[in-house]
């Protein structure tokens, strides 16, 4: 049996009562929970919904949602990586790979052309791109303040960063001692890497929101 809006509204007021920390997390239990009550319904026709509610929430255990709540962060973790590795294999197998084969070889070529300036262009570059990178997420932060609460965001947000400051860091620590071309390929490898992030943080993003709009 399909629930009307009036009863899905009332399961999303119950499950919210509950608090939870993240949107994402919520929305796939609200859909979780909403299939289960239409399939004790269809078999018991004459239970109520809170009855039917009442009877998923005990199929949950002594912790309820608790409980499923950490399953279902574990599983959107486990989604969201794989996303991630999608998205490389995309970018891999595609024309896109054309970009990070574009920037490989002007760093290759700076240099093999131009070596009294390459630790200065490489070090302006590394820069501006930590700052395009973190001002990016400030600004997506800002402006689309609902992603805040999105796990597969607070991911994200804290992989790019980190990965643009680790090879920041990595360069001129190691790199510098070592033939430019490993530059090179790490810096293109980042690119690659940050992109299928970002790709893949995008589709879960996404997946969420068709949920929010199914339940709205």
């Amino acid at each position: 049996m399909k629930l009307s809006a009036e009863q899905i509204t009332q399961i999303k007021s119950w499950i919210s009562k509950r608090g939870f920390t993240h949107t994402d997390v919520q929305y796939e239990i609200i859909d979780h929970v909403a299939s289960a009550i239409e399939e004790k319904m269809e078999a018991k026709p004459e239970l109520s919904l809170e009855e039917a509610f009442s009877e998923v929430h005990k199929s949950f255990g002594v912790f309820g949602f608790q409980t499923f709540e950490e399953s279902i962060a574990n599983r959107l973790n486990k989604e969201l990586l794989h996303s991630y590795w999608s998205a490389f294999r995309e970018i891999l197998f595609s024309s896109k790979i054309i970009i990070p084969i574009l920037i490989f070889i002007i760093i290759n070529l700076i240099s093999q052309q131009l070596p009294q300036y390459f630790n200065q262009f490489i070090l302006s570059a590394l820069f501006g791109f930590c700052m395009i990178t973190l001002i990016y997420i400030y600004t997506i932060r800002r402006s689309k303040k609902h992603l805040k609460s999105y796990l597969s965001f607070k991911m994200a947000s804290a992989i790019i960063p980190l990965m643009t400051i680790s090879i920041f860091n990595l360069r001129f620590l190691y790199l510098e001692l070592v033939n430019p071309i490993w530059t090179a390929i790490l810096i293109s490898i980042l690119v690659i890497a940050m992109w299928s992030v970002f790709l893949g943080c995008k589709q879960m993003i996404q997946k969420t929101e068709k949920l929010y709009k199914l339940y709205n």
